[in-house]
């Protein structure tokens, strides 16, 4: 199991590793979350123990190394053609469309599958699934045809709904369904941006 430490670059105190005057460094400016780092214990404890082979150049540079590669690994990414975003959204469509074929209500009772199974992945697949979709489609709007514009906003009601009705209980906001156009969007061959 991994742990962390949060840690600061400039102390909190200015007699600590690189301390800097409070003169020069705000209480409030110590305190900022843009003045800590997460570090391993043996990493703080050697850093610390050697701050002039570690200034606080160095650590921000590598905090800004690390958050940069974070938002490049969850950050939604933009297409240059239909293909790729296709690509891309392929697979949560696919698990969703297998997981309502097999767990999925139909009516009311369920006449098919395991509503405690479907709820269960309807939570953990599903939203999440809908979610990284609606994030594609968003961020590659500019590949939409105005009729899928349209269906993503059907898409995003019923994204809306469904959290409200497996995540919260709350069935009173409606029941939109899926709409099935989506499955096709970015299929119709088109691979210009226009």
């Amino acid at each position: 199991m991994d742990f962390a430490e949060l840690a600061h670059i400039i102390p909190a105190s200015p007699g600590g590793p690189r301390g800097i005057p409070l003169s020069e460094v705000s209480a409030e400016a110590r305190a900022h979350h843009s003045n800590l780092i997460l570090l391993c214990a043996n990493c703080h404890t050697t850093i610390d123990k050697a701050p002039t082979s570690y200034p606080a150049d160095m650590l921000y540079d590598w905090k800004q190394g690390r958050v940069d590669e974070i938002h490049v690994a969850v950050s939604t990414p933009v297409f240059r053609t239909r293909a790729e975003a296709r690509a891309h959204i392929q697979g949560s469509l696919d698990e969703n469309a297998l997981i309502h074929a097999r767990y999925g209500p139909v009516g009311d009772p369920y006449q098919r599958g395991d509503p405690i199974l479907w709820l269960r992945h309807a939570r953990s697949t599903i939203v999440p699934n809908n979610r990284r979709v609606l994030r594609v489609l968003d961020a590659n709007r500019h590949l939409l045809t105005p009729e899928e514009q349209r269906m993503v906003a059907i898409y995003r009601l019923h994204v809306e709904q469904f959290e409200n009705r497996h995540v919260l209980d709350d069935f009173t906001t409606g029941t939109e369904r899926f709409p099935e156009a989506i499955q096709r969007v970015f299929l119709d061959g088109r691979t210009n941006q226009t």
